[in-house]
């Protein structure tokens, strides 16, 4: 995850608003991200999550650009622009990924029991 900023619409006279989920009436929010694996390609996407308030990224990492994020419920929906087909993001919420479940416990009991 790079950022959290507000998503706004813009109606035809140019006015812009805070972007609301049509659904919930919540405010959304563009959370930007990318795949640090890509090595050089651009993997920049938004995914919108749609809250009363702006959602609170986990604590940065030490030594990454970037901080590790999971999404909840997150889902792809394809559209048609330009003839291409694209997909809009949008997610529950995001958290900080779990710590890995340490496998150096497990496995000195199951060699203990072996």
């Amino acid at each position: 995850m790079l950022n959290v900023e507000q998503a706004f619409e813009w109606d035809r006279n140019g006015n812009k608003t805070p972007a609301k989920d049509t659904v919930t009436g919540q405010l959304v929010w563009n959370v930007q991200v990318t795949d640090p694996s890509a090595k050089g390609r651009n993997t920049g996407v938004v995914v919108k999550i749609a809250a009363d308030v702006q959602p609170v990224p986990p604590e940065a990492v030490q030594g990454l650009p970037f901080r590790p994020v999971v999404f909840e419920g997150l889902t792809a929906t394809a559209y048609e622009q330009n003839g291409r087909v694209q997909f809009s993001l949008r997610a529950k919420e995001m958290r900080a990924p779990r710590p890995a479940a340490g496998r150096g416990k497990a496995a000195q009991s199951e060699q203990a029991a072996a």
